[in-house]
């Protein structure tokens, strides 16, 4: 369980490492494994519901990034932050906010999770939103890290139950295939990152092992699950049709827009590129089919 925080508490003498999105699919690991190596980790979230579910030992702060309600007592005392901002319409203001707060309350290091490549052309314009944040984190006068991840594994959590139980995946990411990355090396680099000295200014573009294209993951998952499972194609608004109930519309139209990307450049990693990411995680890469595997067990 986690511990409340307010700003009368008195900080301990160590340093203090606030993570934003601590509930996600980065966040969560990155808290997991900074408690592990004895960092003071403080969560930061918008729902006090799921703080409850941190690990033993991190402390909890309710703040809001969009309207900026308790971030002043979120950043009490907060010497580094991993800053993890959720897709969607709001993700600048939210990221300006909290790196604002950040600069305000005098964190020393800034470590940010974009995304890979989001100046592509065509715009896509949840990965767009991620450069004026980018801006004004190296403009703050803090340390800082940016890194920028493939396409995760753990996207595919949402669809594990379609998989098993209809045999199609039906992620339309095409036939060039991404070097598909575990959030669990993405926290990894973060630790690193947030507690190594010699990350400053670094921008890391993070990859998986392998190439994963949409016919190459139905065939990892039909090998682990035991049944013949499908591609469902390359059609965007098909599948935007099938998930529309539960996006909004902005990211609705912005995530087609990633997979007509993915399509046309893939983009598969080179040699060069997945040996630099293993030297940012810190160890060998965790794979796709590993990831699938798991899910099997």
């Amino acid at each position: 369980m986690y511990r409340a925080i307010s700003c009368s508490q008195t900080e301990p003498p160590h340093m203090t490492i606030l993570v934003a999105g601590a509930t996600g699919n980065v966040g969560r690991p990155t808290v997991a494994a900074l408690l592990s190596s004895g960092e003071t980790v403080r969560a930061l979230s918008r729902s006090e519901d799921k703080l409850g579910d941190l690990p033993q030992g991190a402390e909890g702060a309710v703040a809001d990034l969009e309207t900026g309600s308790g971030l002043d007592a979120a950043f009490d005392g907060v010497d580094r932050f991993f800053l993890i901002t959720a897709n969607g319409e709001t993700e600048t203001q939210r990221g300006l906010n909290a790196v604002n707060a950040a600069k305000a309350a005098g964190v020393g290091r800034i470590v940010y999770l974009s995304v890979h490549n989001p100046d592509q052309e065509p715009p896509i314009p949840h990965s767009r939103s991620k450069l004026p944040i980018e801006a004004a984190i190296r403009e703050s006068g803090a340390e800082y890290t940016i890194l920028r991840p493939s396409y995760f594994n753990q996207t595919d959590l949402s669809v594990v139950r379609v998989v098993k139980d209809f045999g199609v995946y039906p992620m339309p990411i095409g036939t060039i295939g991404q070097n598909r990355v575990d959030t669990r090396d993405i926290a990894d680099c973060a630790v690193r990152a947030l507690t190594e000295d010699g990350h400053n200014g670094a921008e890391y573009d993070l990859h998986g092992p392998d190439t994963i294209s949409g016919p190459g993951a139905a065939a990892v998952y039909a090998r682990h699950f035991g049944r013949e499972v499908f591609y469902g194609g390359d059609d965007v608004e098909k599948w935007g049709e099938s998930v529309k109930a539960f996006l909004a519309p902005w990211l609705l139209e912005s995530l087609k827009k990633m997979f007509l990307a993915q399509q046309a450049h893939g983009p598969a990693a080179s040699e060069a590129e997945v040996a630099a990411s293993q030297e940012a995680v810190g160890h060998s890469l965790r794979s796709f089919d590993a990831f699938v595997a798991e899910l099997a067990g």
